[in-house]
Order: C-alpha cells, then sequence, then structure tokens
C-alpha cells in the first residue's frame, strides 16, 4: 500500500478521525483518549498502534500515573494535505506534506482575521481549481472521442488511453512493456 492509499484508509475510519482531532487539540494518552470519546481503550489502542505504523503519531514518551502503569503520550505528525479529482475521465489523489511553522516566527498577523482571509483565499483557489479540473476533462473527454473515431486498432488505442490517463510515457511503457520509444511516437503520431 503506498502512502496515499494508507491515508485514505486512516481517514475513512471515524475513530482514527477523532483521535487525530483529539491528538491536535492536545497530546494525550489512551486511557484519556477513550474517557472523551466514549469508546472502550482496547479499541482506543488499537487505532492508536494503526496511527503510529501509518506516522499520524508519535509516541512522546511515556508519563507515571499515580493508579496504574505509565501511560504512553501521543502527539500529531506526518500533517498534509489530501486532494481527490473524481471526473468522468480521470481519477487523481494527490497528497501534499505540509510543514510545520516555526513557533518562534514573528507573530504579526496571527489573529482570526487572518484566517478568515486564509479561508477566502483557499476558497478562491479551490474554485479556480474547479475550473480547471472541469477544462481538463472536457479536454480529455475530446481527446479521447477523437482518438476512438480515429484510432481502429485496438492495443494503440489502448496506449493513447492510458497515455491520456497518465500523461506520462514512461508509466505508459511500464504497464504495456512497450519500449517508451515507440510509446513516445505513437502519442506523436495521434495526439502531437
Amino acid at each position: 500500500m503506498d502512502d496515499i492509499d494508507t491515508l485514505l484508509s486512516i481517514m475513512e475510519n471515524s475513530t482514527r478521525r477523532a483521535i487525530l482531532k483529539k491528538l491536535l487539540l492536545e497530546e494525550s494518552y489512551g486511557l484519556e483518549i477513550s474517557k472523551s470519546l466514549g469508546i472502550s481503550q482496547q479499541a482506543i489502542n488499537k487505532q492508536l498502534e494503526v496511527l503510529e505504523r501509518a506516522n499520524l503519531i508519535f509516541s512522546m514518551g511515556v508519563t507515571p500515573s499515580s493508579i496504574g502503569p505509565p501511560r504512553k503520550v501521543y502527539r500529531p505528525t506526518g500533517f498534509s494535505t489530501l486532494v481527490i479529482d473524481y471526473t468522468p475521465t480521470f481519477i487523481q489523489v494527490s497528497k501534499f506534506d505540509l510543514t510545520e511553522k516555526n513557533e518562534h516566527e514573528n507573530h504579526e498577523g496571527i489573529s482570526i482575521e487572518r484566517i478568515r482571509e486564509l479561508n477566502e483565499k483557499m476558497d478562491a483557489l479551490m474554485k479556480e481549481r474547479q475550473g480547471l479540473v472541469e477544462e481538463k476533462n472536457y479536454i480529455i473527454q475530446t481527446l479521447r472521442k477523437n482518438v476512438v473515431e480515429r484510432v481502429k486498432e485496438g492495443f494503440i488505442r489502448q496506449i493513447l488511453m492510458e497515455y491520456l490517463e497518465t500523461l506520462n510515457e514512461d508509466e505508459v511503457s511500464r504497464t504495456t512493456g512497450i519500449p517508451v520509444e515507440i510509446i513516445r511516437k505513437i502519442v506523436d503520431d495521434f495526439l502531437g
């Protein structure tokens, strides 16, 4: 399973998402998370192991307890943005790793108003991105239609369709077993 598949698998589980949300607010340990979420400690510990193996949390060590064994304290890590495009012509899942800002940087501009500005900018970018995805979908649809109408040989049609999906000659070469030079020539002849 690759990085994106792992992240999708992790995020589909509502308990894991709830644990991550809790840990975003404060570092915590299994029993405390269990009480907070109203879920058995055994179930929480199982999910904490999954999150730790996926590098979405890490153990900061243990804290002593007066009523039992020391408790493993967790903190979130491995932050990213996940973007999924699902259109009539393509599916694309992209993961962009995020870096944490240094807490010692300049604190000017840190306000609720700045968060609102950032949200507005991100919304505008997503609207623009939506338009670009729709345009890309239309172009691929048109090119696919042209390939179906013009290319009668099924094997060449398959190569062209795979290329339109990936836009990567090396990947098409790997999946079809055809040398990349031939893939390039076919793409140039029919789509160039």
